[in-house]
C-alpha cells in the first residue's frame, strides 16, 4: 500500500522534475540575502499624532478612535502616504475613486469634508486643510 503511494506521488512529479542542483542553487541564493534586501512593508502609516493601521483597519488620533467608512479610509490613507503634499480633485478621484475622467462632481469635497470633521477633532489643531481653488493638504499639528 504504501509503495503505491510513492510510486503515485513520484509520477505525479515526473511532469515538473527539476534538476537537484538547480534547487540547491537556488535556496543557497535565498539563504545568503542580506537581511537589507528583504521589503518590509508597513502595516501602521503614522503622521503626527494620527494613526492607520492598515491590518486591522483602525484610525486614531491622540488615542481617540476615528470611525471610517470604507470610502473615508482609503483617502485617508492616500494622503498619508503623501502628506505635506498637495493633493488635486484630479489626483484624488484618479488614485482613490480610479477614475480615469474627471466628472463635473463635487464627490471629493463632500468626502474631504466629513473626513476632515472626523480627523480634525474639537480643540485638536486641523491636520487636513484646503487650499482654496487647489485642493487638500494632510499636515502634522505644528
Amino acid at each position: 500500500m504504501r509503495s503505491d503511494k510513492i510510486r503515485d506521488i513520484s509520477m505525479s512529479f515526473d511532469s515538473i522534475a527539476v534538476d537537484p542542483m538547480e534547487i540547491a542553487d537556488r535556496l543557497a541564493r535565498l539563504q545568503g540575502l542580506p537581511p537589507t534586501q528583504i521589503e518590509i512593508r508597513k502595516t501602521v502609516l503614522q503622521v503626527g499624532p494620527l494613526q492607520l493601521d492598515l491590518i486591522e483597519r483602525t484610525a486614531e488620533r491622540a488615542g481617540r478612535t476615528i470611525d471610517l467608512l470604507p470610502k473615508e479610509f482609503r483617502l485617508l490613507r492616500y494622503m498619508m502616504q503623501h502628506s505635506d503634499l498637495l493633493l488635486t480633485r484630479r489626483t484624488l478621484l484618479e488614485e482613490v475613486w480610479h477614475y480615469r475622467f474627471i466628472p463635473k462632481t463635487n464627490l471629493v469635497d463632500v468626502h474631504m469634508g466629513r473626513l476632515r470633521h472626523k480627523v480634525n477633532g474639537p480643540n485638536e489643531t486641523p491636520m487636513i486643510r484646503s487650499i482654496r481653488g487647489a485642493g487638500f493638504i494632510l499636515r502634522t499639528p505644528s
